[in-house]
């Protein structure tokens, strides 16, 4: 009976050996999880404080850069209002010096303009077209008025007698391209020849109508001759 008490003791002094062995095992098993997982929270904090200086970083280059865009902005907005103003009075230059030069041509002396029209007229009408050729710009780009032969040709078949009726300055249009211009408004009164169907058929256009005929004539200086010549006749200015 003492053999099996002093059994029983030992196998419970057993037992009891074996649960403090695994309790103390399982603790060094917690404290080695507890470890780990606060080496891994400290590898995360370690890895989340670098990633929010990278981002430091990077929003201070942007906070940087937007700065940097919103002076060049600034800049452009400040050389745009300059452009702005500086267009507003070349603009109004422009159209001061317009008026001035609007009113420098209604003013001016139209008597040698007149005077060269008036004989132009006077050698087409007396069929002299070579004195009225010599009216004519050198520098002329009219299809007819620049080229001597075709001249003579198409007006000796459009015309049998000219008279000029009236002549005006014509100042009305003031963009750029008529500034530039000195031209008269003109009445002609024509009398048609009897055209052969040959000539019908060789100059097809109708330069004059019978009756009177408005036209512009652009007047250009001769700066050789010092005098004023014709360089285009059209019916619009």
């Amino acid at each position: 009976m003492k053999k099996f008490i002093i059994v029983i003791v030992f196998v419970f002094l057993i037992a009891i050996l074996i649960s403090f062995n695994y309790l103390l095992w399982d603790r060094e098993k917690q404290l080695e999880s507890f470890q780990d997982l606060s080496n891994a929270k400290n590898l995360s904090i370690d890895t989340l404080g670098e990633k929010i200086n990278n981002l430091d970083k990077q929003n201070k280059e942007l906070a940087e850069r937007v700065s940097s865009l919103t002076q060049e902005n600034s800049d452009l907005k400040s050389s745009n209002y300059k452009l702005i103003a500086e267009s507003q009075q070349v603009r109004q230059e422009m159209e001061a010096n317009k008026v001035f030069i609007s009113l420098l041509k209604s003013n001016m002396n139209t008597e040698p303009f007149e005077a060269a029209i008036k004989k132009w007229v006077e050698a087409v009408n007396s069929r002299n077209f070579k004195a009225a050729h010599t009216l004519v710009s050198k520098e002329s780009r009219d299809e007819i008025l620049s080229d001597e032969e075709k001249f003579k040709k198409t007006y000796q078949s459009e015309v049998k007698a000219i008279r000029l009726k009236s002549s005006k300055l014509y100042n009305e249009l003031t963009d750029d391209e008529h500034l530039a211009k000195i031209q008269f408004q003109v009445v002609f009164e024509i009398d048609k020849p009897e055209a052969s169907s040959e000539d019908k058929e060789e100059i097809p256009q109708v330069l004059f109508k019978s009756g009177e005929n408005e036209k512009y004539i652009t007047m250009e200086l001769d700066s050789e001759a010092g005098e004023w010549r014709i360089s285009e006749l059209s019916d619009k200015p």
